[in-house]
């Protein structure tokens, strides 16, 4: 199953969902830890070993796996170029690869929920949905994180909420995210006041990767930055609101900016349509930058392409993913792959 996912991609990026010209994809994420264990950061070989059994002991008695079609994977079990293709595809984290050892994860068949065993916390409960549907997300993880909380005694304090490693994540343990396309505001300049501001509503501002990367080409992770003291409402319906106001933003901006500088937008996305045709390599960065144009000329119906199609080219061109479509391990070769695999795919299109 695994193979098929990095290859036809999670249904998240496929799909075309609500407010998606701006909104690409909304996660839901939630932490917990089994109480009276250690966090992994701190387990010892046998204590992380005895976390999985009772997670997966857990899985089986609650029948959580049939009815969300889920397959279990120790990390071992794939290879690396899988393991980081994985976290290109946003279905498991950096942090969660970097030592490959006493790890399990469970992926449904549709790469939409991934749940992590032994990460940063026992337990890290994800959904993916494509656009701006944190609703629809938050409904689907509360009903495998509820059905735990039948079997497991997780770590919870009246004065803290649950327990987690990571001091902003005590509370609720809920991080929603929406992973926003911001070429205007980028282009504009005014993306920096809002990323300035956004502290101000306990909302951060991320990079394509999460925690500690930077953004490719005006795509950002935008969350809640803390979780303590609030409760899940309160922080759906902050979500809610900073990204309707963003969605509303970006919109205008893109309306002034085609009134008053669109022949050099045209230019922008003629130009990208160049490289495409007539270059024989093309960097990671630079095809980023291509794509994010490209995606403003199907957006604003400019060129007869899907937008969904250009979801789907940024998530395909990525190193590991590369690689694993092309059965090369040569970092040398990528660069020429890229080049050729767009002009295939686009070269009917621009």
């Amino acid at each position: 199953m695994i193979k098929s996912i990095i290859r036809n991609l999670p249904r998240w990026i496929n799909n075309y969902g609500i407010d998606s010209d701006v909104i690409i994809s909304s996660r839901i994420r939630i932490a917990r830890n089994i109480d009276n264990l250690k966090f992994p950061t701190k387990a010892s070989i046998d204590e992380k070993k005895l976390i999985i059994d009772k997670i997966l002991n857990t899985f089986k008695k609650s029948n959580l796996i049939s009815e969300f079609n889920l397959t279990g994977y120790n990390l071992l079990d794939l290879n690396d170029l899988e393991r980081n293709a994985l976290v290109e595809l946003h279905i498991l984290s950096p942090l969660f690869i970097k030592d490959p050892y006493y790890k399990y994860f469970f992926i449904d068949e549709e790469g939409e929920i991934s749940i992590m065993i032994n990460e940063e916390d026992h337990l890290r409960i994800q959904c993916l949905k494509e656009g701006f549907s944190i609703k629809d997300a938050i409904s689907f993880i509360y009903k495998i994180v509820d059905k735990l909380e039948d079997y497991l005694d997780f770590s919870y304090r009246n004065d803290f909420g649950y327990i987690t490693t990571c001091p902003t994540n005590l509370g609720t343990g809920l991080r929603i995210s929406i992973l926003c396309h911001l070429p205007f505001l980028s282009y504009s300049g005014n993306i920096g006041e809002i990323i300035s501001n956004s502290s101000k509503f306990s909302i951060s501002f991320k990079g394509f990767f999460g925690e500690g990367t930077n953004p490719i080409s005006s795509l950002y992770q935008i969350s809640n930055s803390t979780t303590l003291g609030k409760s899940e409402e309160d922080i759906l319906n902050m979500i809610l609101k900073f990204g309707n106001e963003i969605v509303r933003i970006e919109r205008e901006e893109r309306k002034n900016i085609m009134d008053k500088n669109r022949s050099e937008i045209l230019d922008k996305i003629g130009r990208s349509i160049g490289v495409i045709k007539y270059s024989n390599k093309i960097d990671l960065d630079e095809a980023d930058e291509i794509l994010s144009w490209l995606r403003v000329g199907a957006i604003e119906k400019l060129l007869n392409i899907p937008a969904n199609l250009i979801n789907q080219l940024i998530f395909k061109i990525r190193p590991n993913l590369m690689k694993i479509e092309f059965n090369t391990a040569s970092e040398e070769e990528i660069d020429k792959l890229r080049s050729d695999y767009l002009k295939t795919v686009l070269g009917g299109l621009i």
